[in-house]
């Protein structure tokens, strides 16, 4: 008998535990100071219990038998949130913090597990990006004023704490009023919306808006970034440099490419003489803003913003591109190039000719001199022959002339012969010069 009831006891366990794993976690994300609503079942409604994110051995019991159990004293700075009963069935757990985020067990009468509920609670409902000396807007929207705003900076955690800060956050705005000097010529509420002017980075943090209840309706975080620039400018143009503050509540210092070394140009917001002087006589601080005339290719650097806490505010990267000639010189210069080269060319091709020709006139000369020989001795020749056939003809006879005439045509004929060869030789010149006799006759000359 006692193994059959320790068996069903078994039984009834597991099938306990079995139920309760089959229950699935919910995961729910909550906005600080939220309202969370909760559905269950009437009939399901039996216990509430909740584990803490920061302690999972702790158990707080938040409802027991369908009611709402007094919170004691928190252990450890632990407490859960408040709860209320809308209606059976309906439970909302009001005005979330950090602190509330964990595990919370719904049970049924029987203690059965019949939901698991995650909750994570999110420190910012809007998180914007703001470059430094821009301006940041907090909307109202379905908010009851006058208003109050806290403000906490980002060095204390802002997400997921799991200690309370020692001090309150401080309240930048009550009753439409500002309370810190700091901030009174850069805040201002309107109906709408709250604006933070020339935002810095001591603003960075989380914002907190409550209602003329107190009541926490929202919560944005800011994060203040710095400014990146990269510009590209022409040789021996002008340049203006935006600090976006004045330039008395910052520091700026140039670094250029070709110099592994910072020059200051502003310390402590004070002008430094002398200047770079790469920089000197062409640099020139006013409020705001940083004038540099006739750019060279040497000022390619960085400037490095900070204001007077150290924190940054811009980099501005510039590139200053090399000299180059105007287009139209470009040009001019072109063209009075391509006119040089072809005066060039038809120097050298009336060079060429002009050698050739003296090169002809040369062959020339020595074929005639050669041709002024030959004639001189085939007349003296034909002398010679009509001398001997006078001494042997009659004198007067018709032998005698007849004897000299031929001589006379035979070296008139020989001289016509050469002649002729001569300018065969000229038009096989200005026919080819690349003709084997060509080459020859060259070569023989």
């Amino acid at each position: 008998m006692k193994v059959f009831a320790a068996t069903v006891l078994c039984g009834l366990l597991c099938s306990a535990v079995s139920a309760s794993s089959k229950v699935k976690d919910e995961h729910r994300t909550a906005f600080f100071g939220e309202d969370l609503y909760i559905n269950v079942p009437p009939k399901d409604l039996g216990e509430l219990v909740f584990r803490p994110r920061t302690n999972r051995s702790l158990e707080l019991v938040l409802l027991q038998e369908g009611l709402v159990v007094p919170q004691l004293q928190p252990q450890s700075n632990i407490s859960g949130p408040e709860v209320k009963l809308i209606s059976p069935g309906h439970i909302t757990l009001e005005n979330l913090q950090e602190k509330h985020e964990g595990l919370y067990i719904i049970k049924n009468n029987a203690s059965t597990v019949v939901k698991r509920l995650v909750v994570i609670v999110t420190d910012c409902a809007v998180e914007q990006i703001i470059k430094y000396g821009d301006h940041y807007d907090i909307h109202l929207n379905h908010v009851e004023g006058p208003i109050a705003l806290e403000f906490r900076p980002s060095a204390l955690p802002t997400n997921h704490t799991d200690t309370e800060p020692t001090e309150p956050p401080p309240v930048l705005l009550f009753n439409q009023t500002v309370l810190l000097e700091e901030y009174e010529r850069r805040l201002s509420v309107s109906e709408g919306k709250v604006t933070l002017r020339r935002v810095r980075m001591s603003d960075e943090g989380s914002y907190t808006v409550m209602d003329r209840t107190g009541k926490v309706r929202t919560r944005n975080c800011l994060n203040v970034r710095e400014h990146q620039t990269f510009i590209h400018l022409t040789y021996g143009s002008d340049f203006t440099l935006n600090l976006y503050l004045d330039h008395s509540n910052l520091n700026v210092v140039y670094r250029p490419k070709s110099l592994n070394q910072d020059w200051p140009i502003v310390e402590q917001g004070v002008v430094v003489s002398p200047l770079d002087p790469q920089l000197e006589g062409r640099l020139s601080v006013g409020g705001a803003v940083i004038h540099i005339k006739k750019l060279k290719e040497a000022d390619t650097g960085v400037f490095k913003v900070t204001d007077l806490a150290g924190f940054s505010v811009a980099h501005v990267y510039i590139e200053v591109e090399p000299y180059k000639l105007p287009s139209l010189t470009v040009a001019i210069l072109s063209l009075l190039g391509l006119v040089a080269f072809m005066l060039l060319v038809c120097l050298l091709s009336c060079l060429y000719k002009v050698h050739k020709r003296n090169e002809k006139n040369k062959r020339l000369q020595l074929l005639a001199e050669q041709s002024g020989k030959s004639d001189g001795e085939a007349f003296r020749q034909s002398g010679a022959s009509c001398a001997n056939t006078r001494s042997r003809a009659e004198p007067g006879s018709r032998v005698e002339n007849q004897a000299c005439r031929n001589n006379q045509n035979t070296a008139q004929t020989r001289r016509n012969s050469e002649t002729r060869g001569e300018d065969r030789t000229e038009a096989n010149e200005a026919k080819g010069h690349g003709s084997p006799r060509y080459r020859a006759t060259t070569m023989l000359t």
